[in-house]
């Protein structure tokens, strides 16, 4: 009879489960204390403008899929690295992620609004030259 002999698996090193659990930990706080009060903002801003500020909803929730689904890749790669360092970089690239995912609808909002203004720019002019002939 055959004897075989098992191969003990390698085991995770602490870096990794640190970088894994430290990349997690961050990329939620980034989204409850980054993401979720810029979506507020925006929103807010919304109501206090009745609509009238056109916010760009399609782009933001594209960003924030594609933003959430490059974090959890990175999240993904730093769990089945078996590499410390390649898994703290790995979690730190999450974060970072998550991060811009996080601020780019205040970005998108904001170059929205400015479009907005310069097509404004133009009426108000012309409703001042309307009130300059009139008088």
């Amino acid at each position: 009879m055959r004897s075989f002999s098992r191969t003990p698996t390698r085991r995770r090193p602490r870096a990794v489960w640190a970088a894994v659990v430290t990349g997690v930990v961050v990329c939620l706080l980034t989204v409850v204390g980054v993401m979720l009060p810029v979506l507020g903002l925006i929103a807010g801003a919304d109501a206090t403008t009745v609509g009238a500020l056109d916010v760009p909803v399609g782009a933001i929730a594209a960003s924030i899929v594609i933003c959430s689904i490059v974090a959890l890749g990175f999240l993904a790669l730093a769990f089945v690295s078996r590499n410390g360092a390649l898994s703290w970089v790995a979690a730190v690239a999450a974060v970072v992620a998550t991060l811009i995912g996080s601020v780019w609808p205040l970005v998108a909002t904001g170059m929205s609004s400015v479009g907005q203004v310069q097509d404004l720019i133009p009426f108000i002019q012309q409703l001042i030259e309307r009130v300059g002939a009139l008088g």
